[in-house]
C-alpha cells in the first residue's frame, strides 16, 4: 500500500511538472500573438495612411493636369488671336 502511495504522489508530481510547462508554452504563444495582433493593426494603421497620401497625391496631379489643360487653351487661344 505505501509503494501504491509513492507511485500516486510520483505521478501526481509528474502531472503538475506537465500541466506548469504546458501553461507555459501557452503563455509563451500568447505572447506572440498579442504581439503580433499588435503588429498587424499597426501594419493595418500605416496601410491606410499610406492610402490617404496616394489618394492626396493623385487628387495634386489631377489639380495640375486641370492647371496645364488651362494654360495649353490660354497659349492656343493668345495663338489664334494674334
Amino acid at each position: 500500500m505505501e509503494q501504491e502511495v509513492v507511485k500516486f504522489t510520483e505521478n501526481v508530481d509528474a502531472w503538475i511538472k506537465q500541466i506548469r510547462s504546458e501553461v507555459s508554452q501557452l503563455t509563451d504563444v500568447s505572447s506572440a500573438v498579442e504581439e503580433n495582433t499588435n503588429n498587424i493593426q499597426h501594419n493595418y494603421e500605416l496601410i491606410y495612411e499610406l492610402k490617404d497620401n496616394v489618394e492626396r497625391l493623385a487628387e495634386e496631379v489631377k489639380a495640375l493636369k486641370m492647371m496645364q489643360l488651362v494654360q495649353i487653351k490660354d497659349r492656343m487661344m493668345r495663338n489664334r488671336a494674334e
